[in-house]
Order: C-alpha cells, then sequence, then structure tokens
C-alpha cells in the first residue's frame, strides 16, 4: 500500500549566484534542468510523482508530493537530486479524493 509523501527541498550550493544567473538569463543550470525532466521517467514503479512546486527566489522550500510504497522511493529520488537539492520527506495521513 502507497503512502503519501511531502518532501521540502532546499537547493544546496551557491544559491546566490545561481539566482543572481537566472535574474539575468532566465535560464536555470542545464544539467539540473535535465534532472528535473528526467525524473518522472526514472521513478521506481512503486512511486508516483504527484506534483512539485517551487517559488523563484530561494527563500523558502521546494516542495514535492510522491506516493511511494517504501522508504527506499524517496531514496531514489534523494540519489537522483544528489548533490543539487537537498528533501526532508514527512508522511500524511491518508483521505480525500480517490485518485486512479
Amino acid at each position: 500500500m502507497a503512502t503519501t509523501f511531502v518532501g521540502f527541498y532546499r537547493q544546496l550550493g551557491p544559491i546566490e549566484t545561481e539566482i543572481e544567473a537566472v535574474r539575468k538569463t532566465g535560464a536555470i543550470h542545464e544539467e539540473f534542468t535535465a534532472k528535473i525532466r528526467e525524473l518522472p521517467s526514472k521513478l521506481p514503479p512503486t512511486c508516483k510523482l504527484i506534483g512539485s512546486w517551487n517559488i523563484s527566489g530561494g527563500q523558502v522550500p521546494g516542495v514535492m508530493v510522491v506516493e511511494a510504497e517504501s522508504y527506499a522511493d524517496l531514496q531514489f529520488i534523494n540519489s537522483h537530486y544528489f548533490g543539487w537539492l537537498v528533501i526532508d520527506w514527512h508522511p500524511v495521513p491518508t483521505g480525500g479524493v480517490e485518485r486512479n
């Protein structure tokens, strides 16, 4: 049975440098952009990405919501973003509208 997890994430590294580069060019680092785009297709079959949101500027954490059958699924995501993001995962109570 899958459990819903909310992950709060922050970027690692020279955040101010990255923010300034994004402000000047409008472009996020290409390697990081590739990581973001490829995650959904690389997730284990026991893990489903529900959504991910981030507010520009880096002052507040981003949020990622997944349904995972084990902590190994969360570790996969942590490993995927190793060196780029640190994610703090929290299980949430079940309930609400059924998703198919």
